[in-house]
């Protein structure tokens, strides 16, 4: 469930001014300097994958080169702080996404940097319910997982994008809500972790549709159980976490663009112009939606990321300090 639709203006008032940005000078206003959009987990990763789609269109539309930098590592925090110290000139933005700008706030007690004041968000992307992958020749429903888990306590393991990461998060309230315990191994990416499962050396990984469901389609891993209040149209075979008894658990990730906090408001109003703009091209619409099993949550304001941000926090935050992870 998005919180976005307390805080967005009307959704044809967004378009409407970011075309009239676009229609300013963006197109004409050619600039041979490239864009970094920074990554903060491996490449192969559904965030990867959404920020090579966006870097594509959006230096169609910004008449621009726009390249992505993977920066693994420290659940995101590693990436978070080259946008963070990055100059403010719009050169260097981020793809935020919850585990960096929700998760870690809850994770770790002390941060090189303080997410609400020193970066600046430019958008919303998308908003995107995860799926419970298992090994091929493991357990094949959620009760036959939750009984094996519980008949070998700590034996079974997840793999996850690493410490902090929502892959993470989600993995630590799965075992919390089903009543179990389970092994974790962090990775520097999911990319990675599915790899492994593939290769039978961890028993889980909760991933997204996009790279879960071609290797479950290849017979590598079964998918178990997905979230959300209804089955998704793009895995209908897939049963949800509820279907299966876990009726109040949640796993979803959501994403956005981020710059350096000083960057000047006049290129955070262009590089927001673009990226609503490439949301609404049915290129990028269809494939974040029918292939990613996606809600896209633009067009937004800067004002609104920030917002939907802030009540992210305010939900997952105190939830996370409860888990009382050890993160040393």
């Amino acid at each position: 469930m998005s919180n976005l639709s307390s805080i967005r203006l009307s959704r044809r008032a967004v378009v409407m001014a970011s075309a009239a940005v676009l229609a300013g000078g963006v197109h004409a206003q050619a600039n041979s300097k490239p864009i970094r959009i920074i990554v903060s987990f491996a490449p192969g990763s559904a965030n990867d994958l959404i920020a090579r789609d966006l870097a594509r269109y959006m230096a169609e539309l910004l008449n621009q080169p726009v390249i992505v930098e993977n920066r693994p590592g420290a659940g995101g925090m590693i990436g978070t702080e080259a946008v963070v110290k990055a100059a403010p000139d719009g050169l260097t933005i981020g793809l935020g996404t919850s585990s960096q700008l929700v998760m870690n706030v809850g994770l770790y007690k002390t941060m090189p940097f303080d997410i609400e004041k020193d970066l600046r968000m430019i958008g919303l992307v998308a908003r995107t319910n995860l799926v419970l992958a298992g090994k091929a020749n493991g357990p094949k429903t959620l009760k036959a997982l939750i009984a094996e888990a519980k008949a070998k306590p700590g034996q079974l393991s997840y793999g996850s994008g690493g410490t902090g990461s929502i892959s993470h998060i989600v993995g630590e309230a799965f075992a919390k809500a089903a009543d179990i315990k389970l092994n974790h191994v962090p990775y520097k990416g999911n990319g990675p972790a599915m790899a492994d499962l593939a290769g039978g050396h961890v028993d889980m990984v909760f991933d997204g549709l996009v790279t879960s469901q071609p290797m479950a389609k290849q017979g590598r891993v079964h998918l178990i159980a997905i979230s959300g209040a209804k089955r998704d149209h793009v895995a209908p075979d897939v049963p949800t976490f509820a279907e299966q008894g876990l009726k109040d658990y949640e796993a979803y990730t959501w994403n956005c663009l981020m710059a350096p906090a000083n960057t000047p408001a006049d290129v955070i109003q262009r590089l927001n112009a673009a990226l609503n703009k490439a949301l609404e091209l049915p290129a990028l619409h269809t494939r974040l939606v029918d292939q990613f099993g996606s809600q896209i949550l633009g067009p937004s304001t800067p004002e609104q990321a920030d917002t939907f941000g802030r009540r992210e926090r305010e939900r997952w935050v105190p939830f996370m300090r409860s888990l009382k992870l050890d993160v040393n």
